[in-house]
C-alpha cells in the first residue's frame, strides 16, 4: 500500500567534474535525481528534451556562461533556479536574482545547507510532495500534521524531524550522526 514517490529530478551545469561527481553522488543519497550538462549549449539542450524539477547553475561555464541559460529558462518555463557560483560580487547576485533565480549560493559551500536551500525553493515553487503515505501512517509536510489508520498521531518536534529524516530516506540505512 506504499505510494511511489517521483524523484525530483534536478539538472547540474557545471564545468568542474569534480564538483560534478560530488554533488551528483551526494544528492542521489538524498533522494534526488541528477542530471548534469558541461557547458551552456549542452544544458539548453538538455532543457528543451527533458523535464527537471530545478537547475543548479554555476555562472561561469565554458561554452558562455549561466545568465544565458538562466534567461532562456526563465522566457519558457517555471524551473526555479539556484547559483551555484564563486562569483559572490554584488552585482552578480543581483543580476542573477534580477532575472529570476530563486537562490544563490557561494563556493565553496556546505552541501547541507545547499540541501536545505534546493528544499527551501522546492517548497516554494511547489514542486515537493506533500503528503508521504507508508503503510497506514501519511505525513502531511505542508501542515505539520501526521495520521495513524486516519487518526492523527502528536508527536514532539524531534520526533516529528526524525520522522521526515525516515520519510526523506526511505529504504537507506542511515549512521548515527546523520
Amino acid at each position: 500500500n506504499k505510494r511511489v514517490r517521483k524523484l525530483t529530478k534536478i539538472l547540474l551545469v557545471e564545468d568542474d567534474k569534480s564538483i560534478i561527481d560530488n554533488l551528483t553522488e551526494y544528492l542521489r543519497k538524498e533522494g534526488f535525481s541528477v542530471d548534469y550538462a558541461i557547458g551552456q549549449s549542452q544544458a539548453i539542450c538538455k532543457l528543451s528534451s527533458n523535464k527537471y524539477d530545478l537547475l543548479l547553475l554555476d555562472i561561469s561555464l565554458s561554452d558562455g556562461n549561466g545568465f544565458a541559460v538562466c534567461s532562456a529558462v526563465k522566457a519558457n518555463t517555471d524551473i526555479p533556479v539556484i547559483f551555484l557560483t564563486a562569483s559572490d560580487d554584488e552585482y552578480s547576485v543581483v543580476t542573477g536574482l534580477d532575472m529570476g533565480a530563486d537562490d544563490y549560493i557561494n563556493k565553496p559551500f556546505r552541501p547541507r545547507e545547499l540541501l536545505s536551500r534546493i528544499r527551501n525553493v522546492l517548497r516554494r515553487n511547489g514542486k515537493t510532495q506533500s503528503i508521504y503515505e507508508i503503510g497506514n501512517v501519511s505525513v502531511d509536510t505542508v501542515k505539520g500534521v501526521v495520521y495513524k489508520n486516519k487518526k492523527e498521531v502528536f508527536l514532539s518536534a524531534l520526533e516529528y524531524r526524525l520522522l521526515l529524516v525516515f520519510c526523506n530516506n526511505r529504504g537507506v540505512i542511515l549512521s548515527r550522526n546523520k
